[in-house]
């Protein structure tokens, strides 16, 4: 019995694709605490909550708290690093992930909130894997990051594809935290959402391994340049900002959906065998006994109504005449025969 609950344990500690949500910043009004698991789809419902705007789906996290209603963030601030499921992050405050979608999905989902309140919220989204070349004019205005310093790096090399992609990542980060400081103004009281996607960590750590030297340099530069991001967002919102960062295990979060999408059943008779079923545009399965019902109620329905509507019509052409049954009920004769 133990040994079946321990694999127990250890198939729905594969299943749930393994992350961490990060808060990195929220101001009085916002309150967060514990270290309760939280769906990445749900995250769409905390930062709309932090907003002020109206949570669709009601969940029982109980990782937030809004203390004051009236005095609520101006912006969220997201940081989506994509591979990697920890990102070994001492700041801040920390709750389990479990990535059930795709970092765009939740994007959407929050933007298209804000949307249909009012079009004049700014909502940014910067994936810095699409590069300079890409991003040089964006919707922040010009990026001119700096060159990197080979002497910095210990263990990364800008002579490595994958390294150099990841440090222009890192470097496309700090050009952000500063250029924000001119580029953004905080005179509406639209509440603004800006998301930035990391993806070249998890190229980094394929290419030297979990655990190397190379991976721990490239997650000390990335949580630097979190951190510098938060710090300007702070600093221009004048700390009326939720500033947060989660993982997203791409891999992890296609094999979630994978399994969700396929259930496992045991055919008896062909020697208990496994099969898989694609679960996926099926109808729905209905006992044998389905049809039988369903005519029945079909057919009973159908005599009732008819033989209803056979005896409104002769009630309401019967003559009223002594011998009739209306007669003899709205008679006033009747009483004095009794």
């Amino acid at each position: 019995m133990l040994l079946n609950l321990v694999l127990i344990s250890f198939i729905l500690g594969a299943v749930n694709a393994e992350g961490n949500f990060i808060i990195l910043h929220n101001p009085n009004s916002v309150q967060f605490n514990g270290n309760e698991e939280v769906d990445q789809s749900f995250l769409k419902e905390v930062f709309s909550a932090a907003l002020g705007l109206t949570v669709k789906q009601r969940g029982n996290w109980k990782g937030m708290s809004i203390l004051d209603s009236f005095n609520l963030p101006e912006a969220v601030v997201v940081i989506a690093v994509e591979g990697k499921d920890s990102l070994n992050s001492t700041r801040g405050i920390l709750f389990p992930l479990n990535a059930d979608e795709n970092e765009e999905t939740t994007w959407q989902a929050l933007t298209g909130r804000l949307g249909k309140k009012d079009d004049n919220n700014t909502l940014v989204r910067i994936y810095l894997g699409d590069g300079l070349d890409a991003l040089g004019q964006s919707s922040l205005g010009e990026l001119k990051p700096m060159p990197i310093d080979p002497s910095s790096l210990q263990f990364l090399s800008l002579k490595c594809e994958e390294d150099k992609k990841f440090l222009e990542e890192v470097q496309l980060l700090r050009e952000i935290a500063n250029k924000i400081t001119s580029t953004i103004t905080t005179k509406d009281s639209n509440p603004d959402v800006y998301w930035f996607v990391v993806s070249g960590l998890s190229r980094v750590i394929e290419l030297h391994g979990k655990g190397s030297p190379s991976s721990t340099e490239a997650l000390a530069l990335l949580n630097d340049a979190l951190n510098d991001v938060s710090e300007s967002f702070v600093n221009v919102y004048n700390g009326k900002v939720l500033t947060a960062t989660f993982t997203n295990d791409q891999s992890q979060v296609r094999r979630t959906r994978s399994l969700n999408l396929n259930r496992v059943y045991r055919d008896t008779s062909e020697n208990d065998t496994p099969k898989v079923a694609a679960d996926k545009n099926l109808a729905k399965k209905y006992s044998k006994d389905y049809p039988v019902i369903f005519n029945i109620i079909l057919w009973f329905g159908v005599i009732f109504f008819f033989s209803l509507l056979a005896i409104c019509i002769a009630i309401a052409s019967m003559d009223p005449g002594r011998d009739s049954i209306i007669y003899r009920m709205t008679s006033n004769r009747m009483k004095k025969e009794n």
